[in-house]
């Protein structure tokens, strides 16, 4: 659809039980927003993408994605191998093949939701959260370890009280929730 206006012009379509869509379009550039029947919300414009779904938000921009979660914060460049916190605490990461490393700092939580993801975490995490698939998890020490899916491999070096090892909860099939050697 061309718009033949020099300002953007949204068209709406609506459905009461569905999702609904707008999208604007001149010479240079389309942009869109969907809403979906659970909620998410995914607005594209200029090369950038906002993308919201359960309480996670996601603003992607042509050199990289920066992501916001209770307090922490975690940026990935595309010319970057790593991603890293940028403070520490809680982090939630949605999304697939991206190497994260996070400090829990003394009692964060992580969830981790996709597949093929690389994360390494340091400090003391509360609980570590890991459901998808095919996903390597580092983890110094731990309070609980919950994996659900297939293929995921967790590694932890010690349960944060002395002499303990961490409670694991495995739901899913061929995951590996070890202590590292």
């Amino acid at each position: 659809m061309h718009n033949p206006f020099k300002s953007k012009a949204f068209i709406v379509i609506a459905c009461v039980l569905g999702s609904m869509t707008a999208r604007a379009q001149d010479e240079d550039e389309a942009a869109s927003v969907k809403v979906g029947k659970d909620g998410s919300v995914k607005v594209k414009a200029q090369g950038n993408t906002v993308e919201t779904r359960g309480g996670t938000t996601r603003v992607r921009s042509g050199g990289g994605v920066d992501v916001q979660v209770d307090g922490a914060m975690a940026h990935d460049d595309d010319d970057e191998a790593d991603t890293s916190s940028r403070r520490s605490g809680s982090l939630e990461l949605v999304d697939s093949e991206r190497t994260v490393t996070h400090d829990c700092a003394d009692g964060g939580k992580v969830e981790i939701v996709g597949s093929d993801n690389k994360v390494t975490l340091t400090g003391t995490c509360e609980l570590v959260e890991v459901t998808g698939s095919d996903n390597q998890v580092v983890v110094h020490t731990a309070h609980r370890i919950e994996t659900t899916g297939s293929g995921n491999k967790v590694s932890w070096k010690q349960g944060a009280e002395k002499g303990k090892k961490p409670r694991v909860s495995n739901t899913g099939t061929n995951n590996r929730i070890a202590q590292a050697r």
